[in-house]
This record gives C-alpha cells, structure tokens and sequence, in this order.
C-alpha cells in the first residue's frame, strides 16, 4: 500500500512530502477510567531527511491525559515509523464526547523554513461510570419524593432510601431465607442446605452495600468523592465474593471429597485431599488480592511473571522437596505398598508402613523399636520388597548341622517329620516341607529344610521351633551335633625316613 500511494504521490506536484497514513479507528467510546489510544503511520516521500513535530489540543478541557509516544520524529528518505496518541480518562469524569486535534509539523531539515503542517481528527466518547441521576431528589432513584417536609429534601430522599434497602435485606434474611429452608429441607441431599447457609448473610450485606452506595446518587455529593465510594463498595464486593467461594470450597468441594475419600481403599485421596484444602486456602485469596490490584490499576501481568520467577528459583532451591512429593504422587497412585505392610528394605531390615506422606513415608521397625522416616524419593529408586505380596505366606531356609558319621537317611527323616509337625508351617503339594543334603561341611554334614510358614509375622518363631525341636531329636536319638574342629596328625620324623629308605 505504501509503494502504491508513493508512486501516485510523487506524480502528484502538490502531494506533502510527508505521508499521514490511517491504521486505526478514529471514533471510539471507553468507560471513565480506562485508556484509549489512535495510532497513524507517516512516511517519508522525498528524498530529505526531515522532522516532524507532534501537537494535540482537545475540544474542552476535561480530566483527560493525552500523550504521544515521542515529542518529535526524525525520518530519513523512503523511512516510515508509527505516532501514537495515548488518551487515559479520569474515574469520575461525566459523559464527554472530546475531538482531539492532531498536528504533525513537517519541517525540511536542509531547508528549516519550508515547514507544512498536517492536521488528523481524533474523537473520544467518555462513558460516565457514575449515573447520570446524580442530585436528583428522587426515591430509589426513580419515584419523585413525595414525602412530607422535612423529609421531602434529598437528603429525606436518601433516608427514604437507604430504610427501604434495609427492610429489603431484612426481608431476605428472615422470610425468603426461611421459606426457601422449607423446601430445602426436604430434598435427600445436603448440598443446597450448605449452600443457602453460606449465601444467606453475604447476600444480605450486599443488598444493604449495594442500597447504600446506590442511594447516594441521591445526594448532590462532590463526583470524586462519590467515585472514591464507589471504588470503595467495589472492594467490599470482590471480599464478599473471595469468602463465598472460599466458603463454598471448604464445605462442599472438600467435605464431599473426604467422604469419598472415606469410601475408597487408596491413600492418595486421603493424602490429596488436606492439600487441596491448604491450596484453595492460598489461591482463592491471591486471586482476590490480584482482582483488587486490577482495580487499583497496577498491571497484575508484572505481579504474575515476578511470582512465575519466584516460583522457578523456589523449585530450583527445593528440588530435592519437590522430588520427594512427585515421588509421594506416584506412590500412592501405584500402590507397590499400603499402610500396615511389612518392606524388607535394602539394608534387611523389616519395617511396618505406619504412614505415607507427600514427602516421605514412616516405617516402624519392630526389631529395634524405632520409628523411621525414609524420603519419597529414596524409596521410589531402591530395591523395596513387600512381604505382603502376593500374599501373607513366607518360603525359610533352615540349615542344619549333623556330625560326619550320621546316619543321613535318619537326620533326613528327623527335619521333615519335626517340619511337618509345627502347627504354623504350610502342608500341600505346593508348598510340602523339603529337606536336603546340602554339603561336606568342613567339621559336619550340611542339610538344609525348605519350609512355607502361614504369616510373615512368624518369619522368627518358627525357625527357632524348629532348631530347638530338632535339638532335643538329634539328642534322643544320639546324632552329634558339631562344632567347628580339625584333626592334626603327628608323624614320628625316624619313623618317616626308614620308611622312605624301605
């Protein structure tokens, strides 16, 4: 478009040397208090350098600042560059139609005389956020006043008011509110009852806030002071509806969710659910915090990219904290493990599981009396055995000892006839008491039994049963159980050396 109109231009002897181009909408309507702006593009058509100065005049003077993005703009032949008009209105202004002036003063730089001077049009319509029916003597703000002297002045008016916005409130409290709790009362679920609850008295301080700040239009009051109310009433509302949601959350979204949690075998709900309360508790009033910034005028999108770097240099420094609770997640969403388990850990302890949290799990070690507390993370990439899995039954090795010279046939039958004879040690096909001879010890004959208990919690009784039972077997029955000897032979060195002459 620009190449178009350059080559029309420069065929055109008249044609200004600078180019004002329209890139926007030059009628625009805001409501008082927010920002516009209109935005041209002007273009160097010779082949001079030339500055252009910058200069706006309003139709009235009203509560409006106008900007430009720069003072003066130095353009080369063939450049372009963007000129923006910023407009920013006043809270409490009333309903103004402005027309700005724009003036771009195009002076040549190698000739400071020749100067031309472009004129744009700009038109604003500022929306009053104040109603227009300011001062007026009216009742609700709508029915002339007709109540007998003294009262029948504005402020009469605003008395008259503000009474009939309190016995709407009261009315809502004491004979909607109670009438609705008829019906609700009669309904199977609960929900609507802790509903009505929460929304009965922020219902009832809003109609009263918003019948205040409303009947003081009534009043012939200074416009500021009636905006400064008004931004006033506003804060109020964003904190009435912060605590409804808050109320809302914590006695629907949380109750519900623990009474489901209470209902399901899974710990992650019953993990997930005290941190979702803790989150709502945090987000519900930051977002509050953020709407009352928005409306203060701070640029929240700053706040959130600065709380965005916080939170990356905060998982920076915790990362260790932050992988113990990913850690948590996926354990309790796995399940390898459930309170009351017993894990064989890397280093042979056995420890009960007496808590899984989000940063770490707490192991009772019932051999040594001792509470232990293991990161998330550490458990999730080691080597953890549940002895509760597949189920509660445990395969022991008992290895036992009988003196070279033994009968093997008779200490073979002795540990399988006392395996068998245990009340607490498994009898089947698959899981029948194995005996055998295992090795040559140095000092005595090695045999190992092979036998399934019925609970992991007799994983120490049984084997100590069963070698005091075999203990007095093996006494009974005259089979020696050894202990670690050597025999050393002597040899005469006489004796050796007229045998090596023979």
């Amino acid at each position: 478009m620009l190449l178009v109109i350059t080559a029309f231009s420069s065929a055109a002897s008249a044609s200004p040397p600078i180019h004002v181009f329209a890139v926007d909408q030059y009628h625009k309507q805001v409501q008082a208090g927010e920002d516009s702006s209109f935005e041209w593009v002007i273009f160097n058509n010779e082949t001079s350098p030339y500055i252009i100065l910058l200069d706006v005049v309003p139709s009235i003077n009203t509560d409006v600042n106008e900007q430009f993005n720069a003072q003066y703009i130095t353009l080369e032949p063939g450049a372009s560059a963007p000129v923006v008009l910023s407009v920013s209105t006043h809270l409490s202004m009333a309903t103004t139609n402005i027309t700005f002036s724009v003036s771009f003063i195009i002076t040549k730089m190698s000739d400071p005389n020749r100067t031309e001077t472009v004129q744009e049009k700009a038109n604003l319509m500022v929306i009053s956020s104040i109603s227009e029916r300011i001062g007026q003597n009216k009742i609700f703000g709508i029915w002339d006043n007709f109540l007998p002297s003294p009262l029948n002045t504005n402020e009469g008016a605003f008395v008259a008011s503000v009474a009939g916005w309190l016995f709407i409130g009261l009315f809502f409290a004491y004979v909607v509110d109670p009438f609705v709790h008829l019906f609700t009362k009669k309904t199977e679920t609960e929900l609507d009852d802790i509903l009505l609850k929460i929304s009965r008295m922020p219902i009832v301080a809003f109609i009263i806030s918003y019948g205040i700040v409303n009947s003081l239009e009534i009043l012939a009051l200074n416009r500021d002071l009636v905006t400064q109310i008004d931004f006033g009433y506003k804060v109020i509302v964003i904190i009435l509806v912060v605590w409804v949601v808050h109320r809302i959350y914590h006695n629907v979204v949380i109750f519900y969710a623990r009474e489901y949690s209470k209902k399901t075998n899974t710990e992650i709900d019953d993990v997930l659910v005290p941190l979702m309360e803790k989150i709502g508790l945090v987000v519900i009033p930051l977002l509050g915090l953020i709407a009352i910034f928005n409306l203060f005028g701070y640029d929240v999108t700053a706040l959130l990219a600065g709380v965005g770097f916080l939170g990356i240099v905060v998982g920076f420094a915790a990362q260790s904290t932050l992988a113990n609770f990913f850690a948590g997640i996926q354990l309790l969403a796995d399940r390898p493990f459930k309170i009351g388990d017993l894990l064989l850990l890397d280093n042979g302890d056995m420890c009960e599981v007496k808590h899984i949290g989000m940063r770490a799990t707490e192991l009772y070690n019932p051999d040594t009396n001792e509470l232990v507390i293991i990161p998330n993370n550490e458990i999730a990439n080691k080597k953890i055995i549940n002895m509760m899995e597949p189920d509660r039954k445990l395969k022991l090795m008992v290895k036992i000892d009988a003196a070279y010279g033994s009968p093997v046939e008779k200490v073979m039958s002795i540990l399988k006839e006392t395996a068998f004879n245990h009340p607490n040690v498994l009898k089947g096909r698959e899981v029948e008491p194995v005996v055998r001879f295992a090795d040559f010890g140095e000092s005595s004959l090695t045999f190992k039994t092979f036998i399934w208990i019925d609970d992991v919690n007799n994983r120490y009784k049984v084997p100590s049963d069963f070698r005091m039972e075999i203990e007095r077997r093996f006494r009974a029955e005259g089979i020696e159980i050894p202990f670690p000897q050597q025999v050393v032979h002597f040899i005469d060195e006489t004796e050796k050396q007229e045998t090596g002459k023979k």
